[in-house]
């Protein structure tokens, strides 16, 4: 591209604008720049003449070849300067003042030719010119830059349709957009699939668990993988990952995962031996663990129906606050000797794990190198441990003899409990299960005096291995547009927009939620432990649950166990890429 500046109100002499075209015949035009300084020129070749103005020319020899030398930029600092051309030739001509257009280019050096002219068509005369810099006069020359022409860059466009299946195991049918981002959302992806010549489409290939890991498994060992970009249960990961079917993102050109859109605890989750296996939209699931509570039944306790909402949003939502409630709300309400409305209920598991993160220890974290460490043997995780075994023990009710695993649903849909501890999804299930009486929902407590933590069990999706290199940086270019906010929505709370469908008020969205999203968060590092998360249940917290096992009894039988799945995680990251 030419660039092009403008230069007003300067004097040259005809013969001089006759010699620069002449010599710009055989120069030839680089778009690269050029360094910001003055032009020089050498002047040679001077002759004698009668001259309005007397000059001076340093170290200029006469009849030397002549070389001029232009630049491709013009000061323009408001610099005043006055150029006098003087010019011997048969006839004496003047140009005056004219807005000229020069051309930023750089130039060869001219031939030894002496430059020769043609006047009143017939008599060739050589002329031969003098340029120089003079100092700057009164008659000031003024200069301004022209900006730059520049034309829309058309967007990258792949030759060949590129398409791009998202496949899941929950994708349900597609709606209609029902709101200004829907239609906008819609637009977006309508416009960055034509511009680009690709398409992308998400489907639900299969149910939860094995059935889906196991079609991913296949098609990728044989080469043809069912999705080019595959979306996991962070639970899953670490088995996809180990068998090498994860395409190193970091080594992508089309990925930047330090932009702040994606998950850097994901990210730095599947992070081994230096490359990024996995990554995840910042905020893009519904997996964060909290508190549920049965409003009317906390004013029956003596509460406001909005007060723990006023507990969080004042610090004082703490584990000795939380406990207050559930000593309050766990009641025999007929004096008959037998508890009729407990404190809480829920999934036990959800319940040990969520108190024992919110503490702030972790089952297991990364060291420096990358490698998984357990950490079930810290006081932090012991203490925590011990609360929430007392806490379970004492408030949730008992499993009724007989009832299935997830009798807890029952229980609080029936107003039997006041609370239950679960995750965030479970939101859109409470009506289909019956939920008669108002609800609320806020963060899980945390021990007193710290910040409460939002417990994250983010989707991870990857990029399968079957690809070459350019391939997967083509999937990856698609998947990055994909994932873009819609323009005009960046900022926004756009977001709260699908969680109002399930909540009953604003005040779970803009208090609780919020604070979900944008306070303290931590990721479950023990989820990416293949087999890990099989441990943890059966023969710990299973037995804590069923008061079969102290915390220290049940940390030191499963010591061995733990670490044994630790190290063979760690011996599998070390074969990735081979």
């Amino acid at each position: 591209m030419i660039k092009f500046k403008k230069v007003k109100s300067v004097a040259l002499s005809f013969a001089l604008m006759m010699s620069l075209l002449a010599g710009c015949t055989n120069k030839s035009v680089t778009q690269e720049s050029v360094s910001e300084t003055a032009a020089d020129t050498t002047v040679a070749d001077t002759s004698e003449a009668d001259a309005k103005e007397e000059t001076s020319t340093a170290n200029a020899e006469n009849d030397t070849e002549a070389t001029t030398e232009e630049t491709s930029e013009v000061s323009t600092a408001d610099a005043e300067t006055d150029t006098d051309a003087e010019t011997t030739a048969d006839d004496e001509t003047t140009a005056g003042e004219t807005d000229e257009v020069i051309k930023e280019t750089v130039v060869d050096e001219t031939s030894d030719s002496e430059a020769e002219t043609s006047t009143d068509g017939s008599e060739e005369t050589s002329v031969e010119t003098t340029v120089e810099a003079t100092e700057t006069t009164e008659e000031a020359v003024e200069t301004t830059e022209v900006p730059e022409e520049t034309t829309a860059q058309e967007p990258f466009r792949f030759d060949q349709t590129l398409d791009v299946r998202i496949v899941n195991w929950y994708q349900g049918e597609e709606e209609a957009p029902k709101t200004p981002y829907d239609k906008a959302y819609k637009a977006y992806l309508e416009k960055i699939q034509q511009d680009h010549n690709f398409t992308v489409r998400i489907e639900n290939i299969g149910g939860w668990g094995e059935s889906y890991t196991t079609q991913l498994s296949a098609s990728i060992s044989a080469g043809d993988p069912i999705g080019q970009v595959c979306i996991l249960d962070a639970s899953w990961a670490a088995g996809i990952m180990n068998n090498n079917f994860c395409e190193p993102l970091d080594t992508l050109r089309s990925l930047d995962l330090t932009e702040p859109k994606w998950n850097r605890g994901v990210s730095d989750a599947m992070t081994y031996g230096g490359h990024v296996y996995g990554m995840a939209i910042k905020n893009g699931g519904r997996t964060r663990a909290g508190v549920y509570f049965n409003k009317r039944l906390l004013q029956e306790a003596g509460y406001g129906a909005e007060d723990l909402y006023d507990f969080q949003k004042n610090g004082m939502w703490t584990w000795s606050k939380f406990e207050e409630v559930l000593a309050a709300c766990t009641r025999d309400t007929d004096h008959d000797g037998i508890t009729d409305v407990w404190g809480m209920t829920g999934f036990n598991m959800d319940f040990y794990t969520t108190a024992i993160y919110s503490s702030g220890a972790d089952f297991v974290t990364k060291d420096a190198t990358g490698k998984f460490v357990n950490r079930m043997n810290t006081a932090s995780f012991q203490d925590a441990l011990t609360w929430a075994d007392r806490i379970w023990h004492t408030y949730s009710q008992p499993q009724p003899e007989g009832s299935e695993w997830d009798y807890f649903k029952t229980i609080f849909c029936n107003g039997e409990a006041a609370m239950r501890v679960a995750e965030e999804y479970v939101a859109s299930e409470l009506e289909i299960e019956g939920m008669a009486d108002e609800w609320g929902f806020v963060m899980f407590p945390c021990p007193d005096g710290q910040e409460p933590i939002t417990i994250e069990r983010e989707e991870v999706a990857f990029i399968p291995s079957s690809y070459s290199t350019a391939e997967a940086d083509n999937i990856a270019y698609v998947y990055d547009l994909f994932t873009d906010p819609v323009p005009g929505y960046e900022d926004s709370d756009v977001w709260k927009e699908e969680f109002l469908e399930y909540y009953p008020n604003r005040e779970v969205v803009d208090e609780t939620l919020a604070r979900m999203r944008f306070g303290k968060v931590k990721e479950r590092l023990d989820l990416y432990v293949y087999g890990f998360d099989e441990t943890i249940g059966p023969g710990f917290i299973w037995e804590l649950a069923g008061d079969t096992l102290t915390p220290a009894e049940a940390i030191e039988s499963k010591q061995g166990e733990w670490n044994t799945c630790i190290k063979e995680q760690n011996n599998a990251l070390k074969k990735l890429g081979r």
